[in-house]
Order: structure tokens, then C-alpha cells, then sequence
């Protein structure tokens, strides 16, 4: 132990160990006697901090700290204590760490999806012998709602650059919405896309600064969060205009 390393507080050890009903926080384990661990190593946070602490049995403690237990899957188990009794510690105040992690996998299924339907629109388009294919807007415009309240709810919870970095994925897609919903002749045809290469580069590296902003946030290294893991949430939605010159937007 460092020797700058400060005791943990009586009372908040005590708000842990009742969190975890005095036995291992694992599920399958909840053995005891029992250690208290930072989530994140007290050598990068330098605090006690409730939302970054788990009470562990030594062995549990031993396989986290050599790596056969990673961080997500303990930010996963602490996130299991609260919702496994509502009337336990702290209820109305859910680990910021585990929402921020949540809303980060939402936006990067959101825009999975925005992809997707971007891309069959394209294809739509190409096959089509009737002009622009109307029946595949509604699909994308949905998608694109979809994408800006993950979007939004990311920078909510994140900070300042975590929010200007999933902004910048967000237009980049809106960008390229825009040009299918505009029929430019270099998203369907090849011709203006001998830079293709830079723009499929320019798309993965934002989603490259956008993990590290969330990784910092997070107090984490960018190799200790997955790059992708998906889930999804349905909610009401708001309408995204897509296409600058709006020549398919209809009431909905």
C-alpha cells in the first residue's frame, strides 16, 4: 500500500458493506471474510469515492487485481448491488461511472443502426427504376431520431468533450445522410470517391477520440473499456430533418 494512501472513512466503509449485505459483491461467489477495492486503482483517482468501491473476499480481490476479472465486469457487479434492492444504499443516486459506460454502448448501437439504414437507403436508390425510393425514408429518418437521443443522452452524462466528440460522429453521419438525401452522384456512383479511404479513416478515428474522451472520462484506460458492445432502448423520439434541401419531408 502506498503510503500516501489515506484510511477509508468508518461511515463510508460501513455504506459499503451494507451495499454488499456483508459478503463478496460477486453473485456467484459472495463469500467473506472481506476486503474493500477501488474499481479504478487508488494510484490514479487518489480518493474514496463510494461509486468507484466494491467490497470483495480476498480471492475475488487477488483474480481483479491480476486481470481475470476486468473493470466492465465490475462496474457491472456494483451496478448489480443497487439494482438488486431499490430500499439499500443510495437508490436514487445509481453509479455515474455504470450510466456514463451504458450510454456510451446505446449511442454506438444507435448509430450502428443509423448506418445501416443509411446504407440500405443507397442501395434502395440503386436498384431503383422508379426514381427515389419514398418507402425507405421513414426507416432512416427514425434512425437518425434514434441516434440523436443516444446522442444527446451521452453528452449528458459525459463531460464537455465527451459530448463534442459523440457530436462530431453524429454530424459526420448527418453529413452523410444529407448527401443521400440530396442524390449527390459521389455517394451512389464511385466518381468522387477516390478519397474513400480518408473518408472511411475520418469516420473511425471520431469514433476513436470519442472512446478515449469517454475512456478519460471514465478514469480508465482506452484498452480497459471494449471498442464495441451494443444494446438498445426504445423512447419517445424526436424528428431529425435530413437532406438540406427538403424535398422528402412529410407530417408525420
Amino acid at each position: 500500500m502506498a503510503t500516501n494512501r489515506t484510511k477509508v472513512p468508518r461511515p463510508l466503509a460501513r455504506q459499503l458493506f451494507v451495499e454488499a449485505g456483508h459478503r463478496c459483491a460477486i453473485p456467484t461467489c459472495r463469500a467473506a471474510p472481506l476486503e474493500i477495492a477501488h474499481i479504478v486503482p487508488w494510484h490514479r483517482v487518489q480518493r474514496h469515492d463510494f461509486h468507484n468501491m466494491v467490497v470483495l473476499c480476498p480471492n475475488c480481490h487477488t483474480r481483479f487485481d491480476r486481470g481475470d476479472i476486468d473493470r466492465q465486469a465490475m462496474f457491472r457487479y456494483k451496478e448489480l448491488l443497487r439494482l438488486s434492492d431499490p430500499n439499500r444504499v443510495a437508490p436514487e443516486d445509481p453509479s455515474p461511472r455504470a450510466g456514463l459506460i451504458r450510454a456510451y454502448r446505446l449511442f454506438q448501437s444507435e448509430i450502428t443502426g443509423w448506418h445501416k439504414s443509411i446504407s440500405d437507403l443507397i442501395l434502395a436508390v440503386g436498384y431503383s427504376s422508379h426514381g427515389f425510393p419514398t418507402g425507405n425514408l421513414q426507416g432512416c429518418r427514425r434512425a437518425a431520431s434514434v441516434a440523436r437521443v443516444a446522442t444527446d443522452k451521452l453528452g449528458e452524462l459525459g463531460d464537455e468533450g465527451v459530448g463534442e466528440a459523440a457530436d462530431y460522429v453524429f454530424d459526420w453521419y448527418r453529413n452523410w445522410a444529407d448527401d443521400v438525401f440530396d442524390l449527390k452522384l459521389s455517394v451512389f456512383s464511385g466518381s468522387g470517391r477516390d478519397d474513400y479511404e480518408d473518408w472511411e479513416n475520418e469516420r473511425f478515428m471520431a469514433f476513436v477520440v470519442l472512446h478515449e474522451e469517454v475512456c478519460v472520462a471514465l478514469d480508465l484506460d482506452p484498452t480497459e473499456l471494449d471498442f464495441f458492445e451494443a444494446e438498445r432502448d426504445d423512447q419517445e423520439l424526436p424528428k431529425v430533418s435530413l437532406g438540406t434541401r427538403g424535398l422528402w419531408e412529410t407530417d408525420e
